[in-house]
């Protein structure tokens, strides 16, 4: 009769068999590399975080801060005003100053030709030396100093009763001394004023280096002046006397020298391009070295006169009388010498 296992060992066989199940290896699935995530998963998108909210810090609007800025405001207004009210008072001085040194160049004006018109002779002095001093101080004055002057000049100069020719002849001082005070002008403020001394008698004047640009001069007397150095372009000099002057290196361009009487005078190195010497004395004169191209001579008086050197470059001479005219190595290239007396 066979053994019946009893109930202990039928549970101990049930405990073999789970153990033997449980040590049983099975196959282990590979690691997957960090960071790897298995294919068909999507990455999470991480949930965004909120932002912190920054506090803003409001300025101060405390009655004390608005008080402090009232006050700082106000003292730049006050700064500002004292600024213009300042400018505005230098401005009124300048003007004042402006208006005080007008009204004294009208009082020395006015007193300076009130001088000129006495008898006394250191007084008419004064009065002239007192226009020049006004010219270099109001420019905007000068023209009509110069047109006092000019007549001043014109009033005073009289040729005198003796004979003519005298020696020694000279301006009286005070005539002499208003021609100064024309010469030590600055031309460019005359404005449209010229000088104008027509008819003037002016024999033995010292001009040397006087600035008489578009001059008026028709008719003056400078015979034996001197006007070396002269500046005298586009001055009128129609009928002038102008004999034995010194007009060595002055500058005629363009004058007017028609029926001049130029007799013995001192032309050496003078420019008198384009000048107009029609019927012009020029008996004996010294030309030596002058510069007459394009001067226009017809009818002109050069007998016996001294023209060595000189430039006659297109000069026009019909009718001009050279006798015994001296013309060594002058240049007569294109020179009209229609009817002239050789």
């Amino acid at each position: 009769m066979a053994a019946i296992p009893s109930r202990r060992s039928g549970r101990a066989a049930r405990l073999r068999r789970v153990a033997r199940r449980r040590t049983r290896t099975a196959p282990r699935r590979a690691s997957a590399p960090i960071g790897s995530r298995p294919a068909g998963r999507r990455r999470r998108t991480p949930e965004p975080t909120p932002s912190t909210p920054q506090t803003v810090v409001a300025a101060p609007t405390d009655g004390w801060t608005r008080l402090q800025q009232a006050a700082g405001t106000l003292a730049a207004l006050g700064t500002l005003a004292v600024i213009v009210f300042t400018w505005l008072s230098l401005q009124q001085v300048d003007n004042e100053h402006a208006l005080t040194r007008e009204g004294q160049v009208t009082d020395r004006y006015n007193n300076a030709v009130g001088n000129i018109g006495e008898d006394a002779l250191e007084v008419r002095l004064g009065g002239i030396y007192a226009l020049q001093r006004i010219m270099e101080d109001s420019p905007r004055d000068q023209p009509s100093i110069v047109n006092v002057l000019s007549t001043y000049i014109r009033n005073h100069a009289k040729k005198p009763k003796q004979a003519a020719g005298a020696a020694n002849q000279e301006p009286a001082s005070d005539v002499q001394a208003a021609l100064t005070a024309l010469d030590s002008r600055d031309r460019a403020h005359d404005g449209t004023e010229n000088v104008n001394l027509t008819h003037a008698y002016l024999a033995g004047a010292h001009l040397e280096g006087a600035d008489l640009t578009d001059a008026k001069l028709a008719g003056a007397d400078l015979t034996d002046a001197n006007l070396n150095f002269a500046d005298l372009t586009n001055a009128n000099l129609e009928g002038a006397h102008l004999t034995r002057a010194y007009l060595a290196d002055a500058n005629l361009t363009d004058a007017n020298l028609e029926g001049a009487h130029l007799t013995e005078t001192n032309l050496s190195e003078a420019s008198l391009t384009a000048a107009s010497l029609t019927d012009a004395n020029l008996t004996d004169a010294n030309l030596d070295f002058a510069d007459l191209a394009g001067a226009y001579l017809p009818g002109a008086n050069l007998e016996g006169a001294y023209l060595e050197g000189a430039d006659l470059t297109d000069a026009d001479l019909p009718g001009a009388d050279l006798t015994d005219a001296d013309l060594t190595d002058a240049d007569l290239t294109g020179t009209d010498l229609t009817g002239a007396k050789w």
